[in-house]
């Protein structure tokens, strides 16, 4: 590559670590960057609206290496949020122009999935009552929702787990066997304490050396189809008539984040998605709604 370019990337990439990007974004961004200045060949300076549209064309008739197939629409949109984030630096930085303003995403046909609203998700949280199951009951939904934590991801939650000093929850068992860290809000840290200083001690009278969070109104290790029921419970307390799983509030605070302009990168780290595409379908329910 040509070593403006060398200079360019390393730049961008200096750019979003300082803003506070993800490293997820700090090295996929730079790295799909690479790819779109090495199609275009030309000096940074003379890039224009016209071969960033070439290159998104040149994306969609590009077969993969690995499945032999086209791009899919998720990963193409992946390029496009990389350029309006060059586009942003180029201008804020250099002032040059790359005029990105022009690029919609193309539309990815995804599976519906069912999102409470912010207002519905309140009312689960405000029909917990104060019995030790009630406090069990806020814990769930802190770590399902708050956290957006898998179903088995939080059937695997330690107390040594939670830091309270720095509001983050460590998950050690994530799908394929990744861990992560995922920061918590000063509620979560509530909730949770509220949950092991008072609601879990009143369950925990058998074992009392367990070190598992969620347990179970005998004490032992809590089995989803439990927690599933004590949501089915709340929801009806909340006058909430549609269908609504663990893996619902995992999907609904995604969707509220994108709502609320958070980085599809980083709430593809929060959700520990070893795959980006895995969270634009987040995108298009937002479209939907």
């Amino acid at each position: 590559m040509d070593s403006h370019y060398n200079n360019i990337i390393k730049e961008f990439t200096q750019y979003l670590i300082t803003i506070g990007y993800s490293h997820i974004v700090c090295y996929n961004s730079p790295n799909m960057i690479t790819h779109f200045l090495e199609y275009c060949d030309k000096p940074i300076k003379q890039l224009s609206k016209d071969d960033v549209l070439l290159f998104v064309d040149h994306l969609r008739n590009t077969t993969s290496v690995r499945t032999q197939n086209k791009l899919s629409h998720s990963h193409i949109n992946g390029y496009i949020i990389s350029l309006k984030r060059f586009s942003k630096f180029l201008f804020q930085v250099n002032n040059i122009d790359l005029n990105t303003e022009h690029l919609t995403y193309l539309k990815v046909d995804t599976p519906e999935k069912n999102i409470l609203t912010i207002n519905q998700v309140k009312q689960l949280f405000e029909v917990c009552d104060n019995t030790k199951l009630g406090y069990r009951d806020k814990a769930m939904l802190s770590l399902y929702y708050s956290c957006g934590l898998r179903r088995s991801e939080a059937l695997h939650v330690q107390l040594s787990d939670i830091d309270f000093d720095n509001n983050v929850l460590f998950v050690r068992k994530g799908k394929g066997g990744k861990q992560r860290y995922v920061p918590f809000t000063q509620s979560t840290h509530q909730y949770l304490r509220e949950y092991i200083n008072i609601g879990r001690r009143r369950l925990n009278r058998k074992h009392k050396f367990r070190n598992t969070l969620l347990i179970s109104y005998k004490g032992e290790k809590v089995k989803a189809q439990a927690l599933q029921l004590r949501l089915n419970t709340l929801c009806k307390r909340a006058g909430i008539t549609d269908k609504v799983g663990l893996h619902t509030l995992r999907h609904s605070i995604a969707t509220h984040f994108l709502q609320q302009q958070m980085s599809i990168y980083d709430i593809s780290e929060f959700l520990g998605h070893s795959s980006l595409e895995s969270t634009q379908i987040y995108t298009h329910i937002v479209d939907k709604l």
